[in-house]
């Protein structure tokens, strides 16, 4: 390669994969798609679907867990926002932690976690979830999820009451629409 060649190469910053140049083609990767996306209008109208279709993991532990399970009852009745609780990982986008996490129950906890597709987004929905709530301290209570798992919305009270859960999503449908969500590094 003779010096101007290679200063024209350092000046556009071409890579030189091996492939052979055909005239009118250009060559990219998924790094470079997944850039153009999140530069343009496609990636609102991916955030509109996402944040107008959340799938929520059902996991109820403790009186946070009756809570959640009344969320996605008829009285409530979370499927008119978009809202379907799931029962298996690889349907849903949402993980709720609701209640205590025993530290015998995180290793499967975090299995689900790692089971659901991306983007996925994490609710800590009660005092026990949070910090621990009333096991604070405690020899089987895990503390601070929110060290173990990327939590974008957190929902106090003990227990919460649906009325507060069906805000927390509100809240994340806010924070997917505006990218300030944690579940957009896809």
């Amino acid at each position: 390669m003779d010096e101007i060649e290679q200063t024209e190469v350092e000046q556009n910053d071409v890579i030189d994969v091996g492939y052979t140049d055909v005239p009118g083609t250009m060559l990219t990767d998924s790094n470079a798609i997944c850039d153009f996306i999140k530069k343009t209008k496609i990636q609102d109208v991916l955030n509109w679907g996402r944040k107008n279709s959340l799938w929520f993991m059902v996991n109820a532990m403790g009186c946070c867990g009756v809570e959640l399970l009344a969320t996605g009852m008829a009285h409530y009745d979370t499927d008119r926002f978009g809202i379907i609780p799931r029962n298996s990982p690889r349907h849903a986008d949402v993980l709720i932690i609701s209640g205590y996490v025993t530290k015998k129950y995180l290793p499967a906890l975090k299995r689900i976690w790692d089971q659901m597709p991306a983007p996925k987004w994490v609710i800590c929905f009660g005092d026990c979830a949070i910090s621990g709530g009333p096991f604070y301290e405690s020899y089987s209570t895990h503390q601070n999820v929110d060290e173990v798992f990327p939590v974008d919305v957190f929902v106090p009270g003990c227990p919460p009451r649906c009325e507060a859960l069906i805000q927390g999503f509100v809240e994340l449908q806010k924070k997917i629409e505006a990218k300030k969500d944690k579940g957009t590094d896809y």
